[in-house]
């Protein structure tokens, strides 16, 4: 399972992977953010993904979540990253 996460390194930004690497601290998550993109690929990739804002997390390819989770988002969440690589969930 690839764990994308797309960041502006903005105060929502920050707060959504701090929120996240919390609640799943055995998921590995690659951190794309827009001040390290120098060559563009970030920008490709976004647009390979369909990612429109941010923040987003994007799992295998498909964007499961844009902006700050929202109650509702924490189940789904944990439906998708709960069993990421086979790692207990506390």
């Amino acid at each position: 399972m690839k764990v994308e996460f797309f960041s502006a390194e903005c105060k929502l930004c920050t707060r959504t992977y701090v929120m996240l690497s919390h609640r799943f601290p055995h998921v590995d998550i690659i951190v794309h953010k827009a001040s390290e993109c120098r060559d563009g690929s970030c920008c490709a990739l976004s647009e390979q993904y369909g990612v429109r804002a941010v923040p987003s997390l994007v799992v295998d390819g498909k964007v499961v979540l844009v902006g700050l989770p929202q109650e509702q988002d924490w189940a789904r969440l944990e439906h998708i990253l709960g069993r990421a690589g086979d790692s207990p969930v506390s």
